[in-house]
């Protein structure tokens, strides 16, 4: 064992003691003369500077010895700068990781082993989603905010079609679409939901694996990171059959349940113009809802749920702060996350956004806005999966779900065809 290593362990093990008090909100952070408390480091992410400057000031004001540039991406663009730059040995010491990069990204990133960052003390701290950044070696990242799917309403067009409430099961979902869809001439007037097509359904992919997730499926096995979500077991449909069929009936003209075809608008846009009365969004789709129509009368709940099923989730996507392996300055840039993602930092962020924290602490503590409550709920049911390439399994779900609309495929033909190309995308080792 190096020098190096002996002295990163010695840091990490002091950091790790002091994490509990850290993340329960007990001190703000760390004592004068600790280690990891001098130096300068560079933080990459997609979270405005605007949002984060708060929590960066107050990180500032305590540890003065240490200096932190943070750089703001396009989240377009962010990915492949990185890369590039960790390529060239020119990356940041701590970066954002969104969790569809969990796979394709980890062996960039310096692991929280046990003796770092304790599993219990991770487990405790941050709600179940954050399962997703555990491997055998140890932590990925340390997440900082969780964005998840949520319901929105339109109260207006619900009480023209005289439909009193907003869905809590599929079963409603789909009878409420069917009132509140308006087809004059074989064209959709008015839609009731936006389902059954990728093109202009931008999240799409994710609620098919919402769908996926609430019948028990973790889609991708987090241990042999082997595709599970085209096996049947002991059921009679497979999970990705059964998304499948509620997914694509509302873009079958066939189907009673009938409202949207990709002749319209994208899904948010069609949303926020009152041309859609339900929309399965993210908590952030929020801001650009209300920039585009700031008078439209709409609410949000909890996406529906299976009828009588055993579990009650949704889907989010999450974001952790990740250290770089590449980083020269290991044990400060640790000190930069376990202050950035505890208890007075998050909520400094919470404060100054409208995505939910990811500490359990937190998101126990419900806020008076309305809205705001059911992001927070949201949040706690939410759980996520191993996406192994999110561009190229995006594609393959859409040519899955196409291919059975068209009745070019049959369902477990289409479905199984999906698994098998997922695979050639998982990585080889671990």
């Amino acid at each position: 064992m190096g020098k190096l290593q002996i002295i990163i362990i010695g840091v990490s093990i002091i950091l790790a003691i002091v994490a509990l008090l850290l993340f329960a909100g007990f001190i703000p952070g760390f004592k004068a003369g600790q280690p990891g408390q001098t130096g300068e480091i560079s933080v990459w992410g997609t979270i405005p500077q605007k949002l984060l400057a708060p929590a960066l000031g107050d990180f500032r004001l305590r540890f003065k010895d240490i200096t932190v540039t943070y750089r703001e991406f396009s989240p377009e663009t962010y990915i492949d700068e990185l890369i590039n730059a960790l390529a060239s040995n020119r990356g940041p010491d701590v970066f954002l990781l969104p969790q569809e990069q969990i796979l394709k990204q980890k062996d960039k990133v310096f692991i929280l082993t046990s003796d770092i960052y304790p599993l219990r003390v991770f487990r405790d701290n941050f709600l179940d989603l954050a399962g997703i950044y555990e491997t055998e070696e140890g932590i990925v990242g340390v997440p900082l905010r969780v964005d998840p799917l949520v319901l929105y309403w339109n109260r207006d067009l619900f009480g023209q079609a005289a439909v009193a409430k907003p869905p809590a099961t599929w079963d409603e979902f789909s009878d409420a679409a069917q009132k509140l869809t308006k087809i004059q001439g074989g064209k959709i007037l008015q839609a009731g939901a936006a389902l059954g097509e990728f093109r202009n359904i931008r999240n799409a992919k994710d609620i098919l694996a919402l769908l996926m997730l609430q019948t028990g499926s973790p889609i991708v096995d987090p241990k042999t990171l082997r595709p599970v979500f085209a096996e049947r077991g002991q059921n009679i449909l497979s999970p990705a059959e059964e998304a499948l069929l509620l997914f694509n009936s509302f873009s079958d003209s066939r189907k009673d349940t009938y409202s949207w075809n990709r002749t319209l608008p994208e899904a948010r846009e069609a949303f926020s113009s009152g041309r859609l009365a339900m929309y399965i969004g993210y908590a952030s789709d929020l801001d650009p809802i209300l920039a585009q129509n700031p008078h439209l009368n709409f609410d949000v709940r909890e996406v529906p749920q299976i009828r009588d099923g055993k579990f009650n989730v949704t889907f989010a996507k999450s974001t952790a702060f990740v250290v770089s392996k590449q980083s020269p300055n290991i044990a400060t840039a640790l000190t930069f996350i376990y202050d950035l993602t505890g208890f007075n930092q998050q909520k400094l962020l919470a404060e100054n956004s409208l995505v939910p924290p990811a500490l359990r602490s937190l998101l126990a503590q419900a806020p008076e806005n309305p809205i705001l409550v059911n992001f927070y709920r949201a949040a706690i049911r939410s759980r996520a999966w191993l996406d192994p390439d999110p561009v190229q399994t995006r594609l393959i779900w859409q040519e899955m779900a196409e291919s059975v609309l068209s009745g070019a495929k049959r369902i477990n033909e289409a479905v199984q065809s999906a698994q098998a190309q997922f695979s050639a995308f998982i990585p080889k080792t671990n």
